[in-house]
């Protein structure tokens, strides 16, 4: 922190000036001193500490920091198992639904390692991190040095009395940490998750809500007039808490149920602490902010946790969200808790939603404020400015620093909807954008078809006050009901096959629609295996077992007859897991960033067939080989039928359609997979699977 951001601290006590006087702050008035401790102002008035990990290993962590000006790979050697609390930049995914531009000045109030601080930071004008243990201020400060943020301030306080001066702040942020403020004793993770303490429980002259209160308010004071308040937190009646999770804070089950002085007998029997930790139900919240002197409360459900949600829900529309919400078919799940789940009213999802996210404001007003991303889709002219009847929704997406977070735009007065997909971290902002350009000319290709309005059509993408963002049209639709959890049965087999079946249709009229030239099939394949052959040589991946299937492969070619075979547009993961929908339409087909202007048609044809059964659990459970698998479950017959439908549809001989899956498995193999992703992430890739597929042969003439 510079000099400059020095002089914006006041003492905490007495709200006056602070002097500078060698490595002190001296308060103006009531004189007391306060340390500043590598280059972080410290306002603690006792030692304190918490923490994930024990004080030494966190001293280790940022000595080596500092020394190898590496903080990622040091953190991934030394405290691998918390890497998840401090890298991934989707722990801050709600700051899209804050009511902030992009000059804010932010406070993260409980900052702990920056989870939440450092992907904000991108997109705010300065933001200021506290905390009361130095060692995880410390580690974030150098993090925020070594990733090039300088808006970064760091400073060591407790919330109860901040040395902040009035109306100062346009935002602060409690992620996680309203429900401890009231909880005065050390806390290390490792030593004290769910096991007694050794230590005398202090004496509190406050109950803790009436703490939780007073820090509200304390903060209240510090906002700016028509500011606001974030709060991430838990919901004490909690789905997740009715089937029988441990409450988030003591570990114990069924807790934060009970009447407060219940619940603190059973701690101090079983922890020998006492039950500090308050979390509320919905309308608790509300009374609680209002307390704190916030009005305007605006709630969303967070699920399955605000710590890293899927799903950011305003509490109105939850109820038209259950399939999406409720765990049905997580293999995590107890039996009775997947009955519940579907039996449960959709109406009361608002009120048990696992955790809520909250906006409060310091004043009121009569215009609604903005979620950050209507405001800036407004910027570019997709919403009038007038209009205010908007719904954002965070939908599921992959998590991952250089993926996107995807928002549903909900405009009621003119039942518009718009899929915004925003930059996580700008670093990666080329692989949105690269999406996008995909995406123009996958709607270039398609206008004026039968399936044009059956993907996204792109409106907008760029960067807006500096974030990078794609807006398209928002296909409705469903994902199919057969999961990688759902056993593959008759009657599963069944909906698989229609799925499919529709999804051939729509596949063969996206090729035809997108079908460049063709090629004879002699000369284009074996240039093709030699090109393939090329690059698993280089990458070690070509034994002589591999080798010897693709001369196989070459020679079963050779001895087909003249053919020409179609080279089209390819999506390149067409997949029922995250890219195909349905809907009273038809198959639509979303997410192009793999996509290819030109290649062969069986790519996305092996992946829709084979990806169902290579991620199905009773594949991946089983040790049985992949046809041996399709077999016994009678999915080779299916399979055979798929392929004459395919031939059938496309007029491509049936004679090489039967070679779809290892010229795909190969195609997949040998890739170059841009911007990070993980190429095990196909399920074609991985070394037995491709294997296997390397070893399929179908006849599927009639």
């Amino acid at each position: 922190m510079n000099i400059s951001k020095i002089d914006d601290l006041i003492c905490p006590f007495c709200h006056n000036k602070l002097i500078l006087n060698d490595n002190l702050l001296e308060c103006s008035k009531c004189k007391k001193e306060y340390k500043i401790i590598d280059g972080i102002p410290s306002f603690n008035q006792k030692n304190e500490y918490w923490c994930n990990v024990e004080k030494d290993k966190m001293d280790y962590l940022n000595k080596k920091s500092r020394e190898t000006g590496d903080w990622l790979s040091v953190a991934k050697e030394v405290i691998p198992e918390y890497l998840g609390h401090i890298e991934p930049f989707d722990r801050a995914d709600a700051q899209y639904i804050w009511p902030i531009s992009a000059n804010a000045r932010i406070l993260d109030a409980g900052s702990m390692w920056g989870g939440v601080t450092l992907p904000v930071a991108q997109h705010c004008g300065e933001i200021y991190a506290v905390d009361k243990t130095i060692e995880t201020l410390t580690f974030l400060k150098i993090r925020a040095e070594q990733m090039g943020f300088k808006n970064v301030h760091t400073v060591v306080s407790p919330l109860q009395n901040l040395p902040f001066p009035d109306d100062f702040f346009d935002l602060v942020v409690l992620n996680g940490v309203l429900e401890w403020v009231a909880f005065d004793q050390p806390v290390v993770l490792v030593n004290h998750w769910g096991k007694k303490r050794d230590d005398t429980s202090p004496q509190y002259s406050k109950n803790p809500r009436q703490m939780q209160v007073d820090v509200l308010s304390e903060l209240r004071r510090i906002i700016k007039p028509g500011g606001h308040i974030f709060v991430a937190i838990e919901n004490s009646i909690g789905y997740q808490y009715l089937a029988g999770l441990p409450d988030d804070h003591v570990n114990l089950k069924y807790v934060s149920f009970l009447p407060r002085f219940m619940a603190n007998i059973i701690t101090k029997k079983k922890l020998n602490c006492d039950y500090r930790t308050y979390t509320y139900s919905l309308s608790g919240y509300k009374s609680l902010l209002k307390d704190g002197g916030y009005n305007d409360l605006v709630f969303y459900g967070a699920f399955p946790h605000y710590i890293s949600p899927s799903e950011i829900i305003p509490i109105k529309l939850i109820k038209d969200w259950k399939k999406q919400v409720l765990p049905l078919e997580s293999p995590l799940a107890p039996s009775y808790a997947k009955i519940l789940a579907r039996i449960f009213p959709a109406n009361l999802l608002k009120s048990l939603s696992p955790s809520f996210m909250i906006i409060g404001k310091k004043g009121e007003s009569e215009v609604p404020e903005e979620p950050r991303i209507i405001r800036l889709i407004k910027k570019i002219g997709l919403i009038d400015e007038d209009e205010f009847n908007i719904d954002v929704i965070k939908v599921a997406g992959r998590k991952g620093n250089f993926h996107s977070v995807n928002m549903l735009i909900n405009i009621h007065s003119s039942d518009t909807k718009y899929f915004c997909k925003i930059c996580r971290n700008e670093k990666y902002a080329d692989i949105l954008l690269n999406e996008a350009r995909n995406l123009e000319k996958a709607n270039s290709l398609l206008e004026g078809t039968e399936i044009s309005s059956n993907i996204p059509n792109l409106l907008y993408s760029g960067e807006v006050e500096g974030i990078t963002i794609e807006v398209m049209t928002f296909i409705e639709g469903y994902y199919t009901d057969i999961g990688s959890h759902t056993s593959l049965d008759s009657s599963n087999l069944k909906k698989l096959d229609v799925d499919i079946r529709n999804s051939i249709e729509f596949l063969v009229k996206y090729q035809k629609s997108t079908h460049v030239k063709d090629v004879d099939m002699h000369t284009h394949l074996s240039s093709l295996l030699d090109e393939y052959v090329g690059i698993l040589d280089k990458n070690g991946d070509l034994p002589s077992e591999i080798s010897l299937k693709i001369d196989d492969l070459r020679n079963e070619i050779l001895s087909l007859g003249a053919v020409l075979i179609p080279l089209c547009a390819v999506h390149g993961d067409f997949d029922f897991y995250h890219n195909i929908l349905f809907s009273d339409e038809g198959v639509n087909a979303i997410d192009f960033e793999h996509f290819e202007l030109e290649g062969l048609p069986f790519l996305d044809l092996a992946t829709l067939i084979f990806n169902p059964i290579l991620m199905n659990d009773s594949f991946n459970n089983s040790d049985m080989d992949l046809m041996d698998f399709m077999d016994k479950h009678n999915i080779s017959s299916y399979v055979t039928d798929w392929l004459r439908l395919y031939s059938k549809l496309s007029g491509i001989d049936i004679e090489v359609v039967n070679l779809f899956v290892r010229l795909a498995s190969l195609e997949q193999k040998t890739k170059i997979y841009p911007y990070f992703r993980n190429p095990f992430s196909f399920p074609m890739y991985k070394n037995k699977n491709f294997l296997q597929l390397l070893s399929l042969k179908f006849d599927s003439k009639e």
